[in-house]
């Protein structure tokens, strides 16, 4: 079993010594502001945060099931298994696709391996929605940055 010690993020000194990511990791997953859904490496569904409900599919009913249930076209369990197939196989680096699963919506997905002691556990899929990323690229292309320094500082800069 891993130890705090062991885990790389200890050893590449990525974080605080003596903190457990896992105090905060459940209330990141949840107000990430993106969509997050875990399965374990059978393809169930073990998660999905909020944001994932309200802009996917996402439902109760699908906890405990297996994504195959919930792809609508034929190409998507062939495409899933092969990429869970990569992971199986040894691959660490995330998979990065574009989608639009249903039909008019356009996601950017990520999906990465779940290892723990070097043993594949699951799959984390992370999704944005085209439409809002293109947007705040259009908006930083037209007015840099000072209109998102606004947005935060309405006021100005504070005095130094």
């Amino acid at each position: 079993m891993t130890t705090h010690a062991d885990l790389a993020e200890v050893s590449d000194h990525r974080i605080v010594a003596d903190w457990a990511l896992g105090q905060w990791a459940d209330r990141l997953l949840e107000q990430a502001g993106l969509g997050v859904t875990i399965v374990d490496r059978h393809g169930t569904v073990m998660y999905y945060n909020k944001w994932a409900s309200e802009h996917l599919d996402r439902e109760p009913g699908y906890l405990g099931h297996s994504v195959h249930e919930r792809h609508r076209r034929k190409i998507t369990n062939p495409r899933f298994d092969a990429m869970l197939k990569l992971f199986v196989d040894g691959r660490t680096e995330p998979v990065h696709y574009v989608a639009r699963p249903y039909g008019k919506t356009t996601l950017l997905v990520t999906v990465s391996p779940i290892r723990i002691d070097d043993e594949l556990v699951g799959l984390s899929q992370l999704v944005l929605l085209k439409d809002e990323v293109q947007e705040l690229f259009a908006r930083f292309d037209a007015a840099g940055r000072e209109s998102f320094e606004r947005d935060m500082l309405p006021d100005g800069y504070p005095d130094a």
